[in-house]
């Protein structure tokens, strides 16, 4: 799946400063990350290929609009308010490197990282496999997912995740400027 990326010439800042500016935790230790923009809802968008949600958008611009960066997507479509991304920005976590990728190939590697190399020697890696769960097993991960939630409560715990945000996306801004000097 390698061979389907295209590696770009672009920074990327050490751990964890896009993730927190695009608002990802990499609580799974996931290996690559995708950013694009989604026309409905006019979002950025965050996957790791085991959860997929509506990114923090100013950190995702700051990052892909820098003049270090954008240049170098300039090629590719990675969404807009008005069309569906036809790439994806894949972001390798470990090595620290951007790629690009079509957007089946990158939703493939993103799932693939998350499979034993046993299922990936087994029939087609794309061909999606029905997964059978009881109702407990919705229940139990119901209850996993409320008890890993980072919900807001209070107007003063928005505020302050609103200012983790801002600092988070100057922390990003400021590590792209410093490359330049």
């Amino acid at each position: 799946m390698e061979n389907t990326l295209t590696v770009l010439a672009i920074p990327v800042p050490p751990e964890p400063i896009l993730e927190q500016a695009v608002g990802y935790r990499n609580d799974r230790n996931a290996h690559y990350l995708a950013l694009w923009w989604e026309p409905c809802g006019d979002e950025a968008m965050v996957s790791d290929g085991f959860i997929t949600f509506t990114g923090h958008w100013p950190g995702y611009l700051a990052y892909v609009q820098h003049i270090s960066v954008h240049p170098h997507l300039a090629a590719y479509d990675l969404g807009s308010s008005e069309d569906v991304a036809t790439h994806w920005l894949v972001i390798d976590l470990h090595e620290r490197r951007a790629s690009v990728a079509l957007r089946r190939e990158a939703e493939t590697l993103l799932a693939n990282q998350w499979k034993s190399p046993e299922e990936l020697s087994q029939g087609d890696p794309d061909q999606a496999k029905p997964v059978l769960l009881t109702s407990e097993d919705l229940e139990r991960l119901l209850e996993k997912w409320i008890e890993q939630s980072h919900s807001v409560t209070t107007m003063s715990e928005l505020m302050g995740r609103m200012e983790e945000d801002r600092k988070a996306v100057l922390a990003l801004q400021q590590w792209l400027d410093d490359q330049m000097k």
